[in-house]
């Protein structure tokens, strides 16, 4: 049974790391593709306001499972918050910049 486990463990970290990698490739390549930016210029403070509150509040559960669990340092903790963080907004930034919440929030 171990031996299923370890296999299977491997194949799902593999498959979700291929999975984001393709995920953020095309992102990128539509963000410059399209490169919308018209959101941005219109309410500069209130994006980065929503950019930072949805990384944060999206981050602070990693940090705390990873806490009450234990079984990480401090360091750890804080490390992968970040790079939670850091993907977050990331994805926010690709959808604003690639057009899809153009397309999901059209003005009225």
């Amino acid at each position: 049974m171990g031996q299923y486990n370890k296999e299977v463990y491997k194949f799902l970290k593999y498959a979700t790391t291929t999975g984001l990698i393709l995920s953020f490739t095309s992102l990128a390549v539509c963000s410059f593709l399209v490169f919308d930016t018209h959101y941005i210029k219109k309410n500069p403070k209130f994006f980065i306001s929503e950019t930072l509150f949805m990384g944060i509040l999206t981050a602070i559960p990693i940090a705390y499972l990873s806490y009450i669990r234990g079984s990480t340092s401090y360091k750890t903790i804080l490390r992968d918050s970040s790079l939670f963080f850091i993907k977050i907004v990331l994805i926010h930034l690709g959808f604003q910049l690639s057009g899809v919440y153009s397309v999901i929030f059209p003005e009225s």
